[in-house]
């Protein structure tokens, strides 16, 4: 039974830890929270900026989904070195839906250059706290996964995760990439 339960909260939110900051981040999002970071003028966006923890697993998938729609993306890591490749599961699983990500290089936050028609978009709350302020104050900023259905304001890292986790993960990306892409 425990086996059971174990295996279900990995399976779709990566561990325990994911499954309590799930929870914790929806009661906030339900409680308006988050309400600032869903008011987004796409008019004033030309190019979707995707930030993780360590651009080799979400905020890279992202980058291509985006790439793939046709619209002006890059992504990186708050706290990734940069010059490495993007996860290999992340590469598989965009082989199998159609995006090629072998050539991807991580490349970490104090390489991006903003631009006035940027939009960051972090992938859990604790990224808007890594942000330098100038960036904040100079972009507009959101989170990926209020942008999925269901609308959630926290996506776990699934660099450590079960496979099933892993695939769940780089799916609700491209949901809410896909929807970010269609108000651009």
């Amino acid at each position: 039974m425990l086996s059971a339960l174990t295996n279900y909260i990995n399976d779709n939110f990566g561990s325990k830890k994911g499954a309590l900051n799930y929870v914790k981040f929806k009661m906030l999002l339900l409680l308006g929270h988050y309400k600032k970071y869903q008011k987004i003028d796409f008019a004033k966006v030309d190019r979707l900026i995707f930030i993780c923890s360590g651009n080799i697993c979400r905020s890279c998938f992202a980058e291509y989904v985006a790439k793939h729609f046709g619209k002006r993306a890059e992504s990186f890591g708050l706290h990734c070195r940069g010059g490495d490749p993007a996860d290999p599961r992340a590469r598989d699983y965009a082989k199998s839906v159609g995006l090629d990500m072998t050539n991807h290089i991580t490349r970490n936050i104090k390489d991006y250059q903003p631009g006035e028609s940027d939009l960051l978009i972090v992938m859990e709350p604790k990224h808007i706290e890594g942000l330098p302020a100038e960036l904040q104050a100079k972009c507009q900023l959101t989170i990926a996964t209020l942008w999925a259905d269901p609308t959630s304001a926290y996506l776990h890292d699934p660099y450590s995760s079960s496979l099933n986790f892993f695939k769940q993960c780089e799916s609700r990306l491209w949901q809410a990439t896909r929807e970010l892409t269609e108000n651009v």
